[in-house]
């Protein structure tokens, strides 16, 4: 079960990391392409900081959690991983693993995360959140994590 989920990590931080190059080389800022009848719209926004650029003038400060946040993702699912079951628990912190890690490469290596994916919404603020496909990982895996917290053994 492990390799599958090693498999599983790896082909998807590499269509996330596809996904980013070619928006990265292939679009400008502030450009958008309409995706499923604009169901999904496709642009280029640079993140330097956190989840709505939050601390994105302390690129330091951004950077240094990124590490400490990776340690303990990596000390946290080592000691899953080497638990019998837990196949919802399991699959939950792959996804999350993978979108925190492709969001890690991009802060350490590119010194910004780039997000490609918006929704169309009629509210301002909500039409220009902009994210990946690993925040959608991240997102997903908090899903079944809580999920398999319902169903642990008491």
């Amino acid at each position: 079960m492990l390799s599958s989920l090693v498999i599983i990590f790896a082909v998807l931080l590499g269509i996330d990391e596809i996904f980013r190059q070619w928006v990265d080389e292939n679009m400008n800022p502030g450009e958008n392409r309409e995706l499923f009848g604009g169901r999904i719209i496709v642009r280029k926004v640079y993140n330097r900081g956190f989840m709505l650029n939050l601390l994105d003038r302390k690129p330091v400060i951004v950077k240094g959690m990124t590490v400490f946040a990776c340690i303990g993702i990596l000390l946290y699912d080592i000691q899953i991983f080497l638990k019998k079951g837990k196949l919802i628990r399991k699959l939950g912190l792959t996804l999350a693993s993978a979108g925190a890690a492709g969001n890690a490469f991009d802060r350490l290596a590119r010194g910004k995360v780039i997000d490609y994916i918006g929704i169309p919404a009629r509210n301002k603020f909500l039409g220009r959140i902009t994210a990946n496909l690993g925040d959608l990982y991240i997102a997903c895996g908090g899903i079944l994590l809580l999920v398999s917290g319902l169903f642990k053994k008491r």
